[in-house]
């Protein structure tokens, strides 16, 4: 299912803006905010989608693609904000989108659930691979807002954004000569793994 869902848009803002990063690594100088900021994307796509965590902090869109209707669809990150469309391939090879009207969809915590109206039945769609797909915007709430608001996201995340990046200021070789490997304590991994979906790494 995760190698099914990939990424449409990147989110319009970061979830952690260049200067909290500076303050967090005692930082001063503007030499390096262009690297700065590649590490702040790159931290946050770490925690984010099916890569990741399976979580999405930020505002943006998602796709995931099924061969055919289940009973119920399983969206299996989030937080997911809104079901955008959900189209499909009928049999004779057409892309059509249903009604929303047609589908009623449940949001959880960390994943959303999609099935049929009431007394309605799911379209017969053509036999191939990606027949039925389903868009989506994931992140946490406010985030969708313009401008956004991210109080919503676990500060956690946000700790562990910050003690990733800081780290990679700090050591910015893959190996250190004369030093034994070590993970950054209490770091990363375990701030993440508290809100890791559906499995963990």
């Amino acid at each position: 299912m995760w190698d099914r869902i990939k990424r449409l848009t990147r989110p319009a803002v970061e979830p952690v803006s260049l200067a909290e990063v500076k303050l967090h690594s005692h930082i001063d100088s503007a030499d390096e905010n262009s690297l700065f900021s590649r590490w702040i994307r790159a931290a946050r796509e770490l925690v984010e989608g099916p890569n990741g965590a399976g979580l999405a902090l930020a505002a943006s869109r998602w796709q995931m693609r099924l061969d055919c209707f289940p009973a119920e669809i399983w969206v299996p990150m989030g937080p997911v904000l809104s079901i955008d469309s959900v189209d499909y391939l009928d049999e004779a090879g057409s892309l059509q989108t249903i009604a929303a009207a047609k589908y009623q969809w449940r949001e959880g915590d960390s994943e959303a659930r999609i099935k049929p109206a009431y007394g309605l039945t799911w379209p017969s769609v053509r036999h191939r691979y990606d027949a039925v797909r389903v868009t989506f915007t994931a992140g946490f709430p406010g985030t969708e807002l313009a401008p956004p608001d991210f109080s919503a996201i676990p500060q956690p995340l946000i700790v562990a954004m910050l003690m990733l990046i800081a780290h990679w200021d700090g050591q910015r070789e893959t190996v250190v000569l004369g030093q034994i490997p070590a993970e950054v304590q209490h770091g990363f991994n375990d701030l993440v793994n508290r809100y890791r979906v559906g499995r963990f790494a």
